[in-house]
């Protein structure tokens, strides 16, 4: 479906609160599919794509936390949610602590996965290869350099061959105008660590020991900014949704279920 703003959006109706999953950069609302029917039963579940991602095209303005933030609030007046629990993955993990700051009577609580307060010279390196690879590459090509430093090793060996597929829908979801607008923006992204100590709603920071892109004391520094919780998953790298699906899920439905 697609909001005013021009926004792709999945709604699973269900009881009570509002539940919305922030993608990471590359992802789309396919990849919260499993998890959206799981919470189904509990909650009521949005998913979308920011501006930039599957079928979200990309408006005339610079893709700053803020805009993303203005979006989802225009997208949850759309379909009526008033106060949401936000749970946001890696750059989703990012919007949704702009828009709990701009926002704070419309957040019941927040859930952070993969995210640091500072992040590291590694992780900012990182980043910045994926620009370099997708400018002179393309998606393929960056999407290929993108995997070993998202996945965790055992992922990596359990689904080695699937990876060619992974690499295919991942060029058939993204763009390279909308990956170039995301990464542009979040070079220009304040640290989270700016944002965090303004937060007030219930929060839960989820990071992995296999991460490249997070460190321990990075996400441990985000809970204690935010005054929330940190769990750390072992044995998976940074799409902690995708690699330890059963155990995210009810580490977020255990810290929902304290706020709903």
């Amino acid at each position: 479906m697609l909001a005013p703003n021009g926004l792709n959006y999945e709604l699973y109706e269900g009881p009570n609160d509002t539940v919305v999953f922030l993608n990471g950069m590359s992802q789309s609302t396919l990849h919260w599919k499993s998890q959206a029917r799981a919470f189904q039963s509990k909650f009521q579940v949005l998913t979308y794509d920011a501006q930039g991602q599957g079928d979200s095209p990309l408006s005339d303005v610079k893709l700053t936390l803020e805009t993303h933030s203005k979006d989802l609030a225009e997208l949850l007046d759309h379909i009526g949610a008033e106060r949401v629990h936000l749970v946001g993955f890696s750059h989703g993990a990012r919007v949704a602590l702009q828009f709990a700051v701009d926002f704070p009577e419309r957040v019941k609580s927040l859930v952070l996965c993969s995210a640091t307060a500072t992040p590291n010279a590694l992780s900012r390196t990182i980043i910045r290869s994926w620009r370099e690879i997708l400018e002179r590459g393309g998606v393929q090509a960056m999407s290929w350099a993108a995997l070993p430093t998202i996945l965790g090793n055992r992922f990596l060996e359990q689904n080695e061959h699937l990876l060619g597929g992974i690499i295919k829908a991942s060029e058939q979801r993204n763009s390279r105008d909308g990956l170039m607008a995301l990464l542009e923006g979040m070079q220009s992204y304040p640290d989270l660590s700016e944002l965090a100590r303004q937060v007030s709603a219930p929060t839960l920071v989820i990071s992995a020991d296999g991460d490249l892109l997070v460190t321990r004391d990075g996400a441990q520094e985000l809970a204690r900014l935010t005054k929330g919780r940190h769990v750390e998953v072992k044995g998976v790298g940074h799409t902690i949704p995708i690699e330890a699906p059963e155990e995210f899920r009810e580490l977020v439905l255990g810290f929902l279920s304290e706020h709903a």
